[in-house]
């Protein structure tokens, strides 16, 4: 009997050991760095492996460590952390986030160009409406599309009586204080994306008012950029501003008679949202590979079809929409009817002209602003717009809560003795001092900077607070 059990358990241990060689020997490996959620993550995995065996003879894996809460705050402290002593990351692609994460990227030299034809690149087109579906030298490439707006719970909308939101502005109103959600630009490129529409669209020093009266009317401050429309589909928020592929999928998921999702009139762009090979990446052919698949046929409609179980058909998601927008123009002329938005952003009409250059100009410290002044003190400003509630709104308060924020004197030519409020035409001056060309001051600078921009907005909320307090006495 002994006999017995040692030779089961034998046959056991070899059994796992010549199915761990086969693994490791036979199956290609891949380790992406992404801040997709877990349903892009799935799709793509498997519909890589199914694609990979039945064009080069074997199926892949991939794996997708996480770092940190996988947004691309997180990602880029990383990569900085490993490119600043080593020529490898040790990972092989990045998928995902919004270009000005990309141009980021490859201005700190942590791309390499995939080996790909240009039959294929070529795919993709240029640009769509202006923008650039292609970095420079193809360094990263389009892998999906997105626009930005508002996310609503139309049943909670009309229990308290609301208008539905139909331009940004709109949610700067009192009747909103309370009922929005609104995520953390620190920790997401294509949040801080969201709100820079806003500032392309009204302007810097109005722009700067509007996000300030979001975040006092903001119940929840979330750190991922799906946070939004999850409070809104579970009806713990009536409205929150996310990329459109959020708003989409809580349309999917809880029905279109609970949620909408509203791209405001005249402001928003379309933002590629791409996918690049990472310089020093372990295994390059095969993500090169991957690249190829991702802007295929096969890859885009993984993005834009219904799922299997509604179309029928035996491509696009297995599980679940992913209610993105292709890259390819041609797939809206032969299957749009599987899609879960046919509407092609190729021939649709994009009002929003943003300043591509501006916005990569404030991606430098925007996030961070936001984060220093807006999120770190969310609780005293949400108790300033209260007290100026209580007092009646008075025009001068509101005013006063949308103050610019300012560049500390120790920042400033010698000389000078109190700080400048950043208007705009002093963004790429703010830009500088938050990412100097001298590697030495780069700490320095941020910490001083983000010191002071909680510091001074904390005061500020304070100063309003009691001046609105005053005048209901």
């Amino acid at each position: 009997m002994r006999r017995q059990h040692i030779l089961c358990l034998f046959l056991m241990v070899y059994v796992l050991f010549v199915a761990a060689c086969s693994r490791s020997d036979d199956t290609p490996e891949l380790f992406i760095v992404s801040p997709h959620g877990s349903d892009i993550r799935r799709e793509f995995q498997n519909g890589f492996s199914a694609w990979h065996q039945e064009h080069f003879g074997t199926a892949a894996r991939v794996e997708w460590p996480n770092i940190g809460s996988n947004g691309t705050g997180d990602i880029v402290r990383y990569m900085d952390s490993q490119y600043a002593r080593r020529s490898t990351c040790d990972y092989d692609l990045v998928f995902g986030g919004g270009t000005a994460s990309f141009d980021e990227y490859a201005g700190r030299k942590y791309l390499a160009t995939p080996s790909l034809p240009e039959e294929i690149l070529g795919q993709v087109p240029a640009d769509i409406h202006g923008t650039p579906l292609h970095g420079p030298g193809n360094v990263w490439i389009a892998a999906t599309l997105s626009n930005f707006g508002i996310v609503a719970n139309k049943q909670r909308i009309a229990e308290l009586g609301l208008q539905t939101p139909r331009m940004w502005q709109d949610l700067a109103g009192p009747e909103w204080f309370g009922n929005l959600s609104l995520a953390d630009p620190s920790k997401s490129g294509s949040v801080r994306t969201c709100y820079d529409m806003v500032l392309q669209q009204y302007g810097w020093e109005k722009g700067w008012g509007l996000l300030v009266q979001f975040f006092a009317n903001t119940e929840l401050v979330r750190e991922g950029g799906s946070h939004p429309a999850d409070d809104v589909g579970s009806a713990q928020a009536v409205a929150g501003i996310v990329i459109d592929f959020y708003g989409r999928n809580h349309i999917t998921r809880v029905g279109p008679r609970i949620v909408t999702f509203i791209i405001p009139e005249g402001g928003s762009t379309i933002d590629p949202d791409p996918i690049a090979m990472l310089k020093g990446a372990p295994h390059p052919e095969l993500a090169a590979r991957f690249i190829q698949f991702v802007i295929s046929p096969e890859g885009q409609k993984l993005w834009t079809f219904k799922s299997q179980a509604i179309t029928g058909r035996k491509d696009g998601p297995v599980r679940s929409a992913l209610g993105r927008l292709s890259v390819l123009p041609s797939l809206y002329e032969t299957d749009s009817a599987a899609m879960t938005d046919p509407t092609s952003p190729f021939t649709s009409v994009v009002p929003l002209k943003a300043d591509a250059k501006i916005g990569r100009t404030r991606s430098v410290y925007l996030g961070n602003l936001i984060k220093s002044a807006l999120v770190d003190n969310h609780a005293a400003l949400v108790a300033a717009r209260r007290a100026i509630h209580n007092a009646g709104d008075p025009p001068e308060l509101m005013e006063k809560l949308g103050t610019l924020p300012t560049i500390p004197a120790e920042l400033l030519p010698s000389g000078a003795t109190e700080g400048q409020p950043i208007t705009a035409d002093k963004q790429s001056l703010v830009a500088e001092l938050f990412k100097p060309a001298d590697k030495s001051l780069l700490e320095r600078h941020q910490e001083m900077l983000k010191t002071h921009w909680q510091k001074e907005f904390s005061a500020l909320f304070e100063v309003i607070s009691s001046e609105a307090e005053s005048r209901r006495k």
